[in-house]
């Protein structure tokens, strides 16, 4: 957990994104972000259906269990970051209202989009739709970053005097931080705005589908490689997949 002395918030990667495609479609290897705050824990994003073993395996290392979870932020409503959320009934939810508007607008048309997931969300109870960019728990700030989809949020927060975003699909990978083209976005120019205002204000970038980025020397560079691993199952051959 990286945590600001100043006022105790902080933040820690339950699953870390992976920036990787196939021929299928969308793989969804995406960050979930376990918050920290003096108003107790809160999830940004909760990941895709298969990665559920492995953020409940996360939690449960960190002495977490879901009912201590009091808040789920969405950044959006894309399969991959929305589809765990019926693991924290007891959390209220927040998205923004401009997301909302996005899904009812579009969302028939964006094959990343749940429908039917994503309309059982919107009628949830606990469910709140935010304005604007208020801080929506202490220490914790909502970045309005549209393009990927209408209503697309990053968060920020500060931890050793360092500006954190949390950029998730605002900012999915390194190459982002240099390309001039953003894959997948629902609206280019706002998204290339989005980057643009992310790149000025961080010091460090969490993306949805990659590593933290630290500013080194006017860029961004990788804090580590990004590894997963995957076994085939007939045989348990197992292949390391690294990204440098």
């Amino acid at each position: 957990m990286k945590t600001d002395a100043s006022n105790h918030t902080g933040y820690d990667l339950l699953l870390t994104g992976f920036p990787a495609r196939t021929e299928r479609g969308f793989l969804g290897w995406s960050t979930t972000v376990l918050l920290r705050t003096t108003a107790g824990y809160a999830l940004f994003d909760t990941g895709t259906a298969g990665d559920r073993p492995g953020l409940l395996r996360a939690l449960a290392a960190r002495g977490i269990r879901n009912g201590d979870i009091r808040t789920i932020i969405l950044s959006h409503l894309h399969f991959d970051h929305v589809a765990n959320a019926e693991c924290f009934p007891q959390a209220e939810f927040l998205l923004h209202e401009t997301e909302r508007n996005y899904f009812d607008d579009h969302g028939a048309a964006d094959a990343a989009v749940p429908l039917f997931l994503a309309e059982t969300l919107l009628r949830k109870p606990r469910l709140r739709l935010i304005s604007g960019e208020p801080e929506i728990l202490p220490g914790i700030r909502v970045l309005r970053t549209p393009g990927h989809t209408g209503g697309h949020i990053s968060l920020s927060l500060t931890v050793d005097g360092k500006q954190v975003v949390l950029a998730q699909d605002a900012l999915k990978h390194r190459g982002e931080t240099v390309s001039e083209t953003l894959a997948g976005a629902f609206d280019a120019e706002a998204a290339r705005k989005s980057v643009d205002r992310i790149l000025t204000m961080a010091d460090v970038i969490v993306p949805g589908h990659d590593v933290p980025l630290e500013r080194v020397d006017g860029g961004f560079m990788p804090v580590s490689a990004s590894h997963e691993r995957i076994e085939i199952l007939p045989d348990g051959r197992s292949y390391a997949l690294t990204v440098q």
